[in-house]
């Protein structure tokens, strides 16, 4: 089995760290549980280009980052019994140092570090199975008999589950819904 596993969102709580950035920029405070909406930066009337330099400002600043979940390097040593994990994202270019280095400070097993341009791009590869926060895969990998696990967060608990789509609150439902399928 052929699993892409994300980053920012599933592994890497980049997004509390990025509030704090707005925060300390701005002094606006944002609660996490506030980011409902993907583009919630909108909202706050800053264009693509300002989101993502907080965010690479955020990963400069990578051992501020939290993880997701307690033991995430142990999680996804579980799930990598089950298969191949590549961490795939689409995060900028020049950050991957850090990412890297985030990675392996919180001891996460992987395969391969795949970057791609877009989300959109992550739906063309060649996995059986996506552990993604990306609302907008759902739409992209409907129909094409890939598996996506949908790691909940605020901005995708819109989403409604579908026969490929599947919301987990954490990797280990990911480990037993992957366990049982293999089964099978």
């Amino acid at each position: 089995m052929r699993i892409a596993v994300d980053l920012d969102g599933v592994l890497a709580n980049s997004m509390k760290t990025w509030l704090k950035i707005w925060h300390e920029e701005t002094g606006q405070l944002i609660e996490f549980t506030e980011l409902g909406d993907w583009f919630f930066w909108r909202k706050l009337k800053i264009d693509e280009e300002t989101f993502m330099r907080i965010l690479n400002k955020a990963w400069e600043r990578w051992v501020e980052i939290p993880p997701t979940e307690d033991n995430i390097g142990e999680k996804v040593s579980r799930l990598k019994t089950l298969g191949r994990i590549d961490i795939v994202t689409a995060r900028s270019r020049n950050t991957e140092k850090y990412a890297i280095e985030w990675l392996k400070h919180n001891k996460i097993s992987f395969d391969k570090y795949v970057w791609v341009k877009n989300s959109e791009a992550k739906a063309e590869l060649e996995y059986d199975v996506y552990i993604d926060d990306s609302p907008s895969l759902v739409e992209m990998l409907r129909n094409t008999g890939k598996l996506l696990l949908l790691y909940s967060q605020p901005w995708n608990r819109s989403i409604r589950e579908t026969f490929n789509v599947k919301i987990i609150k954490n990797l280990d439902e990911a480990y037993l819904l992957l366990s049982r399928r293999r089964i099978f």
